[in-house]
């Protein structure tokens, strides 16, 4: 992140998946996080505990895998995580409109609207909801750096809102439990920093769960063949993980 006079430029968006959980009776709404979900928050937050990583915002999904990852690595930065509504997985009763305007996206007119409404406000399934409390946070904190735990479906919402042209590959791309994503945010303007980062990580266990059922559907909706059309992205990013 360029800085002038110790200050950053531009705020910086951090997006951080909550870490390894369990199902309770297969069910993941109230999935609580197992013992190396535990292990992977809190190294999560000793690499935030670094002066140089200061967090001047911290917010979390209301899910309780993502309160517990927040609560883990409030207590190594000293802050508590604001709750916001908006920002929780995909839910399956979104699931049917994302299909189908995922598909309708190769037509040219929804191309042009989501190309028109990058980084602002959008009316879509899962990256409307997101993006309003994205917008709303990024405007709370110009030139500072704020962190979110949140799920992997929110994530690939948000690499999408901003990176429009890339959207296909980005739903079909899981990123792994704690990793770290990262976004300079100016105005609606939204530079890929990094995705999937879990340097911060290391030696504790990387792993990539599978996310939710409905977020599984909606990622399956997305061919394959046009999803390895494009490049890996310049910044860090880590497959170090299979899905």
């Amino acid at each position: 992140m360029i800085k002038k006079d110790g200050q950053l430029l531009a705020t910086e968006l951090i997006l951080i998946r909550h870490g390894n959980a369990v199902r309770v009776n297969g069910d993941y709404f109230h999935a609580p996080l197992t013992t190396l979900g535990q292990e992977q928050a809190a190294k999560t937050g000793q690499y935030f505990s670094n002066p140089e990583n200061h967090l001047d915002g911290f917010y979390a999904s209301p899910l309780r895998r993502a309160q517990e990852t927040a609560s883990i690595i409030g207590a190594k930065i000293g802050q508590n995580a604001e709750l916001r509504l908006g920002i929780q997985e995909v839910r399956a009763t979104e699931v049917p409109a994302l299909v189908i305007l995922e598909i309708l996206s190769i037509a040219d007119f929804v191309e042009d609207y989501l190309d028109a409404r990058a980084g602002g406000p959008i009316r879509w399934p899962i990256e409307g909801r997101v993006s309003t409390v994205l917008l709303d946070i990024v405007a709370r904190h110009p030139n500072q750096r704020v962190a979110m735990v949140a799920h992997a479906g929110v994530i690939s919402a948000a690499l999408s809102w901003y990176l429009p042209e890339r959207r296909w590959h980005w739903w079909r791309t899981t990123v792994s439990n704690c990793s770290i994503t990262r976004f300079k945010v100016e105005g609606t303007r939204g530079e890929l920093l990094a995705v999937n980062d879990i340097q911060h990580l290391g030696p504790v266990p990387i792993t990539t769960q599978p996310p939710a059922k409905a977020v599984e559907i909606a990622k399956d909706a997305h061919p394959v063949e046009k999803a390895l059309v494009f490049e890996k992205p310049a910044a860090k990013h880590s497959d170090a993980s299979s899905k």
